[in-house]
């Protein structure tokens, strides 16, 4: 019996990744969600980091590289993201560590860039210039952008207006 359930738990983990990278954690929950015992899922895990297929500092490079980029997400919102996946902050911190600041800023730009854009910041007052900046300064926080690389994109921005 023991041998069809490490069979049947091998089948269902090598499904799982075949639809997408996962971590250890994921990969525990999958399994458990199917009932295996720990013994079992402990093994599969085992196994499956043995033949490469789950690496979670491998994962989380690779996240935060894709996340970072194509949805222009900071280090904040890419942290969360990680220890939501079940990504120690060790190995999250590592990942992270690999953006640069000055791309942090390019990315935090280009993301307020096309929102600025629609703002006719010449016919704003001041009240209304400053509604426009806790408005992107909001959206930039929810992407996880820090607020240092905030003022510095809100300064940018004023400055290619001016």
């Amino acid at each position: 019996m023991k041998k069809l359930d490490i069979e049947a738990a091998r089948a269902v983990a090598f499904r799982f990744l075949g639809y997408s990278a996962r971590t250890q954690t994921e990969m525990e929950q999958r399994l458990a969600r199917d009932e295996f015992p720990p013994e079992i899922i402990a093994q599969i895990v085992t196994e499956m980091q043995a033949l490469g297929y789950l690496d979670d500092a491998g994962f989380a490079r690779h996240w935060v590289d894709d996340r970072a980029d194509r949805k222009r997400y900071g280090r904040t919102r890419l942290a969360a993201e990680l220890n939501r996946k079940g990504i120690d902050r060790e190995t999250a911190e590592g990942a992270l560590d690999a953006i640069a600041e000055d791309d942090e800023f390019r990315r935090a730009l280009e993301a307020a860039e096309g929102r600025w854009a629609r703002v006719d910041v010449g016919g704003l007052d001041v009240p209304a210039l400053l509604k426009e900046k806790n408005r992107i300064s909001g959206f930039l926080m929810r992407r996880g952008f820090s607020w240092p690389t905030i003022k510095k994109v809100l300064d940018a921005l004023l400055e290619n207006n001016t």
